[in-house]
C-alpha cells in the first residue's frame, strides 16, 4: 500500500521532533569547537535545556519563570537544568535587595563562554541550512514551504480542545 503525501509529512515532522530532543548534535559541535578542556568536559552533563538556558541568560539575569516562558519549557525543566548548571559553576543565583522572593539566575564567566559558543554553533548550523535551502529550492518554493511550516506551527500551538 502506498503511503500518502500527508503521512510522509507527518513522518518527517516526527523525525524533526525526535531530533530536537537530542543534544548530541549540539554537544558534538561544541566539543569540536571549544578550546577550554574544562568546559568540554562539562558538556556531557548539560541538557539541551541547559544549553539554551545559558544562551537566554546572556542578555540579563532572569527568573525561572521568565526562563520557562522564553524557552517554552516547564519551570521544573528550568529548575533541573539550572541545578546542574549551578553544580558545574556555569550559573549562579541571587535575590534583589528590593525583592527577596524572586530568585534570579546569572551566568558565570565560564557560563558566558559556553553560551557564546552555543550561539556560534546555532549561527553556523543556520547558515549551513540556509545555503542548502537556497541551493535546492527556488524563492517561490521557499515561500510555499514557509507557508506550510507556519500552518504546522499554528496547529502545534493549539490547545487540544481546539483541534
Amino acid at each position: 500500500m502506498a503511503v500518502s503525501p500527508e503521512q510522509k509529512i507527518l513522518d518527517q515532522i516526527g523525525a524533526i521532533r525526535k531530533a530536537r530532543a537530542a543534544t548530541t548534535i549540539e554537544q558534538k559541535w561544541l566539543r569540536e569547537h571549544l578550546d577550554d578542556p574544562q568546559l568540554r568536559a562539562k558538556l556531557a552533563d548539560i541538557s539541551i535545556v541547559g544549553l539554551h538556558l545559558l544562551s537566554a541568560l546572556q542578555a540579563a539575569p532572569l527568573t525561572g519563570i521568565d526562563l520557562a516562558e522564553q524557552l517554552g519549557v516547564t519551570r521544573g525543566g528550568v529548575t533541573r537544568a539550572a541545578k546542574r548548571l549551578i553544580t558545574e559553576e556555569l550559573v549562579t543565583t541571587f535575590k534583589r535587595p528590593t525583592d527577596h522572593k524572586k530568585i534570579f539566575y546569572q551566568l558565570t564567566p565560564a557560563g558566558a563562554a559556553l553560551a557564546h559558543q552555543h550561539d556560534q554553533m546555532h549561527h553556523a548550523r543556520n547558515r549551513q541550512l540556509i545555503d542548502q535551502l537556497d541551493a535546492e529550492f527556488t524563492a517561490d518554493e521557499l515561500a510555499v514551504i514557509n507557508r506550510f511550516l507556519t500552518t504546522v506551527e499554528r496547529y502545534e500551538q493549539q490547545r487540544p480542545h481546539q483541534q
